[in-house]
C-alpha cells in the first residue's frame, strides 16, 4: 500500500468560516467513527475467540512448548514427532513406565530415575553441538495427554494430578555415583530379590546391589508357565534336537546363559526368544512338551517398582527408595 495514502492531507486555509449545516454534518460524521471504533472494541474478544479458540466445530489451541533447559527430548506419540522440554518428557515418561495407581512416593522416585536416564543419555550424545535426544536413546517410551487419558479412562483426571505433582515436587533431581551419572534401570517384579550389577553388566555398575523382595511373590503375575512343542522349541533355538541343556545362573536366580550342542546366548535373549517374563526360568518337560516356567516381571536389575511401592505404603519417601535400591548414590539437583 502507498505509505502516502495513510499521511493526512494538508488542506489550505478556508478563505470564509464554514457554514452551519456543514458544521453539523462533520459533527455527525466524527460521532459515527466514534460509534464504530466502540462497536469494533467491543466485538474484538468474540472475533478473536471465532478465529483462535475451541469453538463448537472442534477446533483446539495446541500449546508450544518453550525450552526450559539445555536440551530437549524429540519423542514419537499419537500426534505424530514432537521436540519437549525434558520436564514434560519426563512426565509422558512416567505415565508410560509405571501404574499410575502407585504410591506418590514411588511415583517420585521413578520421576528421578527417569530424568537421570535422560541427562545419561544427553551425556552420551554422539555430538556435543546437538542439544536434542530421542526417546530412543533414552530407551522409555513417551505417552501424550491422549494417550493417558485412553489408558486411564475415568481415573485420567486424579491419575494426572499424581503424575504431574511427582515430576514437579522433584525437578532437575537426578542421581550419581562417585560423581558421575550412573544408568539407573528398573523393573516391576523380581523372582525374590535384585540382581548384582558387577555379576550381570561386570565393573563399574556397583551401585546396583542385590536387594531382597520376598514379598513379590505375592503380587499378581509372579509367575508364567508357557508350553511349546519339543520340535518347535528346538527349531526356535536353531539347532536339532538334543538332550541336555546347562543354565548358568547369577545369585539372585536369574539365568546368565544357555548352553546346550551348538547353543551359547544370554539368558535375556533366550527370554526374549521365547517372550518370557524374566529371564529367572526353568525348563522341564511334560507329556512331550517342553514347559518354561518364569518368575518375576523384568530384567531384575536396579529400581524393583513392586518392592519400592510396598515400602512406600509402609511409610518411606522418594529419597529412602532411591537409596534402597541403589546402593552409595546421591541425589543432586540442577539449578
Amino acid at each position: 500500500m502507498d505509505r502516502k495514502k495513510l499521511l493526512p492531507k494538508t488542506r489550505p486555509t478556508p478563505r470564509r468560516p464554514f457554514s452551519p449545516a456543514f458544521r453539523n454534518s462533520a459533527g455527525r460524521q466524527r460521532l459515527l467513527d466514534l460509534c464504530a471504533v466502540l462497536l469494533f472494541l467491543l466485538l474484538l474478544p468474540y472475533v478473536c475467540s471465532l478465529f483462535f479458540g475451541k469453538g463448537e466445530s472442534g477446533h483446539e489451541t495446541v500449546p508450544v512448548f518453550e525450552e526450559d533447559g539445555k536440551f530437549m527430548v524429540a519423542c514419537e506419540s499419537s500426534a505424530g514427532v514432537s521436540r519437549i522440554p525434558l520436564e514434560v518428557y519426563v512426565e509422558g515418561a512416567l505415565a508410560a513406565s509405571i501404574p499410575a495407581g502407585c504410591e506418590e512416593e514411588t511415583l517420585k522416585a521413578q520421576a528421578v530415575i527417569l530424568r537421570t536416564m535422560c541427562m545419561k543419555a544427553y551425556e552420551d550424545r554422539a555430538s556435543v553441538e546437538e542439544t536434542t535426544i530421542s526417546a530412543r536413546e533414552i530407551g522409555q517410551d513417551y505417552l501424550d495427554l491422549r494417550e493417558r487419558e485412553a489408558l486411564w479412562g475415568s481415573s485420567a483426571v486424579d491419575n494426572q494430578a499424581k503424575i504431574s505433582r511427582a515430576v514437579s515436587e522433584t525437578k532437575g533431581m537426578y542421581l550419581t555415583w562417585e560423581g558421575k551419572l550412573i544408568e539407573p534401570a528398573y523393573f516391576w517384579l523380581s523372582a525374590g530379590k535384585t540382581r548384582t550389577g558387577r555379576e550381570v553388566l561386570g565393573e563399574g555398575y556397583d551401585y546396583l546391589v542385590s536387594v531382597d523382595c520376598e514379598h513379590d511373590i505375592e503380587a499378581e503375575g509372579y509367575t508364567l508357565r508357557t508350553t511349546i512343542k519339543k520340535n518347535e522349541f528346538w527349531t526356535a533355538l536353531g539347532v536339532g534336537e538334543t538332550e541336555k541343556i546347562t543354565l548358568t545362573r547369577d545369585s539372585a536366580g536369574y539365568v546368565l546363559w544357555v548352553d546346550a550342542e551348538g547353543i551359547h546366548m544370554s539368558g535375556e535373549k533366550f527370554r526374549s526368544l521365547f517372550s518370557l517374563n524374566s529371564s529367572c526360568f526353568t525348563i522341564s518337560e511334560e507329556q512331550g512338551l517342553v514347559v518354561l516356567e518364569s518368575r518375576g516381571v523384568g530384567h531384575g536389575l536396579g529400581f524393583c517398582q513392586f518392592e519400592a511401592n510396598r515400602r512406600a505404603v509402609q511409610g518411606e519417601d522418594f529419597l529412602a527408595l532411591l537409596k534402597d535400591f541403589f546402593n552409595g548414590v546421591e541425589i543432586q539437583k540442577t539449578e
